[in-house]
């Protein structure tokens, strides 16, 4: 589960809702969810969000190949290639879209 500090957890509420309705990005829940997660501090790496949500972590890799890959807002800093564990950070983009929405 996320962690337990309830002003986290409503900001990564907030930033996910924030990004859902922002036009400018078309992409689904849950990497909307990775997108806030990552930019809050939440988690760094693909297992450890699938962990953490209780998600599986083949639906969390699909969700980092779309928003490193055509929507450029996350980078893939390092890989583990026996677990597939992906290490993240945001892109410059992705950077400037979650300060964007954090301040509206």
């Amino acid at each position: 589960m996320p962690p337990d500090d309830a002003a986290l957890i409503a900001d990564w509420t907030a930033l996910c809702a924030a990004l859902e309705n922002d036009d400018s990005l078309s992409c689904g829940p849950l990497a909307c969810g990775l997108l806030a997660a990552v930019a809050l501090g939440l988690s760094g790496d693909s297992r450890g969000f699938a962990r953490d949500f209780g998600i599986a972590h083949a639906l969390v890799l699909r969700e980092v190949n779309i928003l490193s890959g055509d929507l450029g807002l996350l980078t893939v800093n390092r890989n583990d290639e026996r677990t597939q564990r992906r290490f993240l950070t945001l892109s410059p983009a992705g950077k400037d879209l979650t300060d964007r929405l954090t301040r509206a």
